[in-house]
């Protein structure tokens, strides 16, 4: 048994894309020298997930995650974005609104819960559908498109 994620992107369509693990490490690590030039100016939608293998062959999800990928007007993926949304959902994982740490208060004692409206804004939810057809995609039940 093995762990293999997987990464996609959806365009305005619903169409399905493949992003290989280390293209999107380079789009993060160098954005202007790895544009995707067809999402340039978009908000793209993308799902991470980790897929169980048993002699290589993908048989189940084990989690999958719906983030937000902000793009520049070149395709450029904007990592200030991207990182503030990731450490946003880090935050909000590591400590739920009802328990959230003193350090978040501020001096009149109100909570800064900025990192929770951080979180959400880098989220979406697919329909049943688009869910469907991103679990085939995911588990190789469907041939997509490779960015």
């Amino acid at each position: 048994m093995g762990l293999s994620l997987r990464l996609l992107v959806v365009d305005k369509a619903d169409r399905i894309y493949r992003l290989d693990v280390s293209r999107f490490d380079q789009m993060r690590d160098d954005p202007k020298t790895h544009p995707l030039p067809q999402f340039a100016g978009e908000r793209a939608r993308s799902a991470e997930a980790v897929v169980e293998l048993i002699r290589r062959k993908p048989v189940r999800i084990v989690r999958v995650a719906f983030s937000i990928l902000t793009f520049d007007q070149q395709g450029c993926l904007d990592r200030e974005t991207y990182e503030r949304h990731q450490f946003g959902r880090f935050v909000s994982a590591a400590s739920p609104l009802g328990q959230i740490s003193k350090t978040t208060e501020t001096p009149t004692g109100v909570l800064n819960a900025q990192y929770l409206f951080r979180d959400r804004g880098g989220r979406w939810s697919p329909s049943a559908t688009l869910l469907s057809a991103i679990e085939d995609a995911a588990l190789g039940n469907v041939t997509v498109r490779r960015l």
